[in-house]
């Protein structure tokens, strides 16, 4: 298979594509960040874009068969408003822009991450998806980005 990772050069992603190309998948990597050169050239290709802009990036997603979307800023960093924005749309504008791509060519399965964030701190709460959505930013953060992946897909 041909597969697109969005976030390709970050923790799960350096590690998803690896795997993937164990099994001889062919990854085509989009991240902002260098991908570095420990991936083989013939079973990898990388682009570097601003994913949260629209680009040149999006038509590498109509070549595909599936799309890996793990594109996100850390959460394990100071907070301030600035880094909030960052955390917000680099998966909601992302995942806009993927999904923009993607109805050029309704074929190409999309496979969107999404965070334990969205219940919001419940505690010792048992969770499972019959759970409401908490109320914080990453909950917030969590259902904009769901809804946006949800809009790929067609009736």
């Amino acid at each position: 298979m041909k597969i697109a990772i969005t976030g390709s050069s970050g923790f799960v992603g350096t590690r998803l594509t690896q795997y993937l190309m164990d099994y001889n998948h062919r990854i085509t990597g989009i991240d902002a960040v260098p991908a570095g050169d420990h991936f083989k050239e013939d079973q990898f290709h990388f682009i570097q874009a601003d994913t949260t802009q629209p680009g040149e990036w999006q038509q590498a997603l109509t070549q595909v068969d599936a799309v890996v979307n793990l594109t996100g800023k850390n959460i394990f960093h100071l907070w301030n408003k600035k880094y909030k924005e960052q955390i917000y749309n680099t998966r909601i504008l992302t995942t806009r822009n993927i999904v923009a791509a993607l109805k050029m060519n309704q074929n190409i399965t999309l496979v969107s991450t999404s965070a334990a964030g969205f219940y919001g701190d419940r505690g010792e709460e048992i969770l499972d998806e019959s759970k409401t959505s908490g109320d914080d930013f990453l909950a917030r953060v969590c259902m904009d980005w769901e809804k946006e992946a949800n809009a790929a897909a067609w009736p």
